[in-house]
């Protein structure tokens, strides 16, 4: 090699190693924003039992007892009270067990996007994306306190009832965690809702009109198994039009910002965004969650 070209692959070996080492650097820092969040007891405090248990999931960025959470919790009861007047509930949501509005230590915690991009070094290549390890993990604690909540409820009360719900990341946290739950125990599920799924996936639980969804699954791909077989025919999973979370155009998401939209509720692109649900889907979802429960559990319509 001449003296020229040496120079100029030595400096281009520099430069390589260099850069190789300053992504590495970026990804040892990134790996440190994602540690393991130490899991609490998931423990459901002591408390009556009731005829219907209702178990809600939160979207990420939102704190416990977040207005989307308690517009669910409203339209239930307020459904609860049309369809099964005088039937007992009890409501618990992920991460605020004991509902004192105050996370729990080591609940879900739904982290917010600050929180979401990082390297997780224990990502399955083939459900996650390692890139945003801070909603991984965040997903992991979502899905086994609903593993632990639902074997709670059902073992302490065996009568009760069960409907889940879960929003943005809770969709997906609560979905993925219910794969874990025995056949026995997804049997007393009357209805599974979910709002705004980023791996939302076309099939006979879609509720997503006039959305079009090219790549047929949401923003994050798809699960293994969207739900449990067993549950499938029990499962609704709603998607807005221009929600470009779970319809996988993420360009959509511009219409987030647009600072109108509260006024111009009629037009669809202010009122089927991902924050949009309670506008439009809560209450037939409710309703409909509701009608499942007094079917299957025989009782008489509004009685």
């Amino acid at each position: 090699m001449v003296p020229g070209r040496c120079v100029r692959h030595t400096a281009r070996v520099r430069r390589r190693f260099l850069t190789t080492v300053v992504l590495l650097g970026v990804l040892a820092v990134a790996a440190a924003c994602t540690p393991p969040v130490t899991r609490g007891a998931f423990t459901v405090p002591a408390a009556a039992c009731t005829e219907v248990v209702l178990l809600t999931a939160r979207g990420s960025s939102q704190e416990v007892a977040s207005g989307e959470t308690l517009s669910v919790h409203e339209r239930f009861r307020s459904a609860m009270s049309q369809l099964a007047p005088g039937r007992t509930l009890r409501i618990l949501e992920l991460g605020d067990l004991d509902a004192d509005r105050v996370l729990d230590p080591g609940g879900y915690p739904a982290f917010g996007f600050d929180r979401i991009v990082g390297v997780d070094l224990t990502s399955d290549p083939v459900d996650d994306f390692a890139v945003i390890g801070g909603y991984n993990e965040s997903r992991r604690v979502g899905s086994a306190e609903v593993v632990s909540v639902v074997d709670q409820v059902l073992g302490a009360c065996p009568a009760s009832r069960l409907v889940v719900v879960g929003t943005s990341m809770g969709a997906d946290a609560v979905a993925q965690g219910l794969v874990d739950v025995p056949v026995d125990q997804l049997e007393r599920i009357d209805a599974l809702h979910l709002f705004g799924d980023p791996r939302f996936m076309v099939g006979p639980w879609a509720r997503a009109p006039r959305a079009w969804i090219p790549s047929g699954h949401g923003l994050l791909g798809i699960r293994r198994q969207y739900v449990p077989p067993s549950l499938a025919p029990r499962t609704v999973s709603w998607c807005g039009e221009f929600d470009g979370t779970c319809t996988a155009q993420w360009h959509m998401s511009i219409f987030q910002l647009l600072p109108f939209c509260e006024l111009l509720r009629q037009f669809p692109w202010c009122s089927t965004r991902h924050t949009d649900y309670d506008y439009w889907a809560h209450e037939p979802a409710m309703l409909e969650a509701v009608d499942a429960v007094v079917r299957r559990a025989g009782w008489q319509p509004g009685a």
